[in-house]
């Protein structure tokens, strides 16, 4: 269960589905913690069968692991089911979470979600499937969003800056040798 990845969409922190920061680490936690494929595992000498999506963990060692105490660990946690977020169910009194959704969350659309309608050669039109914008972790989707990249052209005109004009100081410079440009210098400042 410390292998692999998991998929998580940026918007679970502000997601209504949580009261506060900790409530969203602490699921985020076990979400990561969770098995992805069904395994028996030896969690404080106990043989356990866990489910994909499910992990067992008592509060102490939540509680440790978060440095906060085992009662705030409680309240988390009855927050968490009661937002239909994880599920627990005990077993040979330890603590099996289930992440309610994990499936949902984990597995890969079989459809790419983000189409390019057409290219042009000034812009690039990119749009993002969506459904709304109610922010919370059973429908985390995003607002409908149209991103314009620049061309080429407009990132060369952006880059390259133009040269600058010389003043008549800097162009008598050029033209004349130090002796010379010395005595023009003093002729203008005496003009």
């Amino acid at each position: 269960m410390t292998e692999g990845w998991i998929a998580l969409h940026r918007k679970i922190y502000t997601s209504s589905d949580f009261k506060n920061q900790l409530e969203v680490s602490i699921f985020i936690y076990l979400l990561t913690m969770a098995s992805h494929k069904p395994i028996q595992v030896i969690y404080r000498k106990k043989k356990l069968t866990l489910n994909r999506g499910e992990v067992s963990i008592a509060y102490r060692d939540l509680a440790k692991k978060f440095n906060i105490s085992k009662d705030k660990v409680r309240t988390v946690i009855k927050n968490l089911i009661q937002s239909n977020n994880i599920r627990q169910t005990l077993h040979k009194r330890l603590s099996i979470f289930s992440i309610v959704k994990y499936s949902k969350y984990q597995d890969l659309p079989s459809e790419p979600r983000q189409t390019i309608p057409h290219r042009t050669t000034t812009n690039t039109n990119i749009l993002y499937s969506s459904k709304n914008n109610d922010i919370s972790l059973s429908s985390m989707t995003n607002t409908p969003k149209k991103i314009t990249i620049p061309s080429l052209q407009d990132l060369k005109t952006k880059i390259i800056e133009k040269p600058k004009e010389k003043n008549e100081w800097e162009i008598m410079r050029e033209k004349l040798d130090a002796q010379d440009y010395e005595k023009w210098v003093l002729h203008k400042l005496n003009s």
